[in-house]
């Protein structure tokens, strides 16, 4: 039995259900703002963004820091390639992205070689030295394109070398396009070893060895750490 009197509405109870009302339809355009900007995000990720393909990777790394680079392969333009097959991009629309693609590569004087091959596709030489320990990070080939990166922890003293992913969500629309990530990674160095999930481990003269070989978009990110 309900021990509280019946009353009519005051005006508080329909201020009180005009905010609740108010909530609800400012959560749920924010679920539909969410959505819109999802949709609108993925052409952008992929239009800054360059995917490497048919690669190997080669890094020596000693104890104090030094370190030799090389990316020897493909990058994959996405952008070009969907609009070459969806017929969005004419010949010279595509010439021009091209060209820009080649303006932003080179500004790395580390790239040795660069040729563009069709289709979104470039062919490239990448050779870089530096010392970890002074630069405190590196990432490979752009920030927004994290195809490598390296990190040195001062706190730890420890050195991390990481590959990068590409999102679930726009594997299966890369997938589509035709896209398949593979390459090998390969590590030499004399600094120790505390974790690491490469395929391949071993140790020749007292120096650590690890392979990594990438078959598939979807397999797990390599990832190693020294010190």
């Amino acid at each position: 039995m309900n021990s509280n009197p019946t009353r009519n509405p005051t005006s508080a109870d329909c201020a009180s259900s005009d905010v609740g009302s108010q909530a609800q339809m400012m959560q749920a355009w924010g679920l539909i703002l969410r959505r819109v900007l999802l949709v609108l995000c993925v052409p952008l990720m992929l239009t800054g963004c360059y995917l490497p393909e048919a690669f190997t990777i080669d890094i020596s790394m000693q104890r104090n820091g030094d370190y030799r680079l090389s990316y020897r392969g493909l990058l994959v333009q996405p952008n070009i390639t969907e609009g070459l097959l969806n017929n969005s991009l004419d010949p010279e629309s595509e010439q021009e992205k091209v060209a820009k693609v080649l303006a932003d590569l080179k500004r790395d004087s580390s790239v040795r070689q660069l040729t563009y091959s069709g289709r979104g596709v470039f062919n490239i030489v990448y050779e870089k030295r530096g010392n970890i320990m002074r630069e405190k990070s590196f990432v490979f080939v752009r920030r927004q394109s994290r195809i490598l990166e390296m990190f040195f922890h001062s706190e730890r003293n420890t050195v991390e070398i990481r590959g990068g992913f590409v999102p679930d969500q726009y594997q299966d629309r890369l997938t589509a396009l035709g896209y398949q990530m593979t390459g090998k990674i390969e590590l030499r160095t004399t600094a120790g070893v505390r974790s690491h999930n490469a395929a391949e481990f071993r140790e020749v003269s007292g120096q650590n060895r690890l392979r990594w070989e990438i078959k598939s978009i979807a397999d797990p990110v390599p990832n190693v750490i020294l010190g």
